[in-house]
């Protein structure tokens, strides 16, 4: 079976072929991986429309910095991390969240895994994910459907796994309650 989305191998010369600006190098690059990129905006973002403009902003910076990549076979994964990353720095706020010093509830592994299993089952799920803000939406879609750890989710939003924890908590909480209307 082929490899799909961001797995997907792109031979090592046209990728080398990219880095110098060849455009039909780059071009390859575009129509391998730009259905995953929009697919994985298209769920950040919640929105069809801004997904097509950012995926065009990935590809641009994709092109802009692919001389910094030095390990051609990790293009996939470098590629779905400026992604992500173009999509946080597109919703990212001037101001931080301010968060509570303190945990409401003591999270652990378990209750994730939980509360995933449970938010997984539920047949509206679209629908109650509206329901969030753009942060929330964020963090519970790169968790539940990108498989993004707390700890990787705490480094890509530049704060502490603690306040990620707490973050998807009220996000889920948020939705229990929403679904139970």
């Amino acid at each position: 079976m082929a490899n799909t989305g961001f797995a997907q191998a792109i031979p090592t010369g046209t990728i080398k072929g990219a880095q110098r600006g060849r455009r039909d190098c780059q071009r390859v690059i575009f129509e391998t991986y730009q259905s995953a990129v929009q697919r994985l905006l298209t769920g950040m973002c919640r929105d069809s429309e801004l997904a097509r403009d950012l995926t065009q902003d990935v590809f641009i910076q994709t092109f802009a910095k692919l001389s910094q990549l030095r390990d051609t076979s990790a293009l996939g994964g470098w590629l779905k991390q400026l992604t992500v990353n173009t999509a946080l720095s597109h919703f990212r706020k001037p101001q931080h969240l301010s968060v509570a010093e303190h945990d409401e509830d003591s999270l652990d592994a378990q209750d994730w895994h939980s509360q995933s299993d449970w938010l997984q089952q539920l047949d509206s799920i679209e629908h109650l994910l509206a329901a969030l803000d753009e942060h929330e939406h964020q963090l519970v879609w790169l968790y539940l459907v990108e498989g993004y750890s707390h700890d990787e989710l705490a480094e890509l939003f530049a704060v502490n796994a603690a306040t990620i924890r707490q973050r998807y908590h009220r996000a889920l909480k948020k939705l229990r309650e929403r679904s139970q209307q």
